[in-house]
């Protein structure tokens, strides 16, 4: 549900969490968006780190500098505003991200086909269909958490998560998606991969990524996806990137 009012509340000793509803949706994370934009732009003293999420924003703070009740009436403002945004209003960057589906690279194609009883090109035509939404960045540096997933793709995690994901799966599980940056862990069921980097230490945006950019997926073959990871050396080199769309 959206909240009829934030609700806000303390962090640790150094912190505060403003919730704006508890469910994973656009109408909400907008909110959320939209608050951390006019925070970060205020330059708030004290306001050492913005983490953004789903359903919420945490403020880190240095109390030296300013105390937790200055803070919250120092948002004030900041809060109303964010809640007349809607989910329709904020232009963003559509990124298309080229996917192979085939194969190794798919290795829970099965199992997906098996729990939607849907054929792998339905599996594939349906993750590729439409523009998917940038929720918030996690789990590791630079990892996107996009969303919400046609029902038709709704699979649970796995009941014991694999030891080694390789990096640039497209995974999918509880109504997300997600594209590991790098090999990890991981539970989600592996969908297909991209060749594409996600994350970078020398290059000045970090990630590919960012919190409300839109995503399409577009399937490429085996020959292809080589094709595209050995000229993938940079971040954006392999995605096709349209602003304010």
């Amino acid at each position: 549900m959206l909240f009829d009012q934030p609700q806000i509340k303390p962090n640790g000793d150094s912190g505060l969490r403003i919730s704006f509803g508890d469910e994973r949706t656009v109408r909400v994370n907008r909110r959320v968006r939209k608050l951390a934009h006019m925070v970060q732009s205020a330059a708030l003293p004290g306001v050492t780190e913005l983490i953004p999420t789903y359903a919420s924003l945490t403020l880190l703070y240095d109390p030296l500098r300013v105390n937790y009740l200055h803070l919250v009436e120092w948002l004030q403002p900041f809060l109303k505003e964010a809640m007349t945004v809607s989910a329709e209003e904020e232009s963003s960057r559509l990124l298309i991200v080229p996917v192979c589906y085939e194969g190794e690279y798919a290795p829970d194609m099965s199992y997906i086909c098996n729990y939607t009883k849907l054929e792998p090109d339905m599996v594939i035509a349906l993750h590729t269909a439409e523009p998917y939404y940038v929720f918030q960045l996690g789990f590791t540096p630079g990892c996107p958490f996009i969303g919400p997933l046609q029902e038709d793709l709704s699979v649970p995690l796995m009941e014991t998560p694999r030891t080694h994901t390789p990096m640039g799966a497209v995974a999918i599980s509880v109504g997300q998606t997600v594209i590991y940056p790098r090999a990890t862990p991981g539970g989600m069921r592996i969908i297909g991969r991209t060749p594409v980097k996600l994350f970078q230490l020398d290059h000045p945006a970090l990630t590919l990524f960012r919190p409300g950019d839109r995503v399409l997926f577009r399937t490429v073959s085996q020959s292809e996806f080589l094709t595209i990871e050995k000229e993938a050396v940079a971040l954006m080199i392999g995605v096709e990137v349209r602003n304010d769309v």
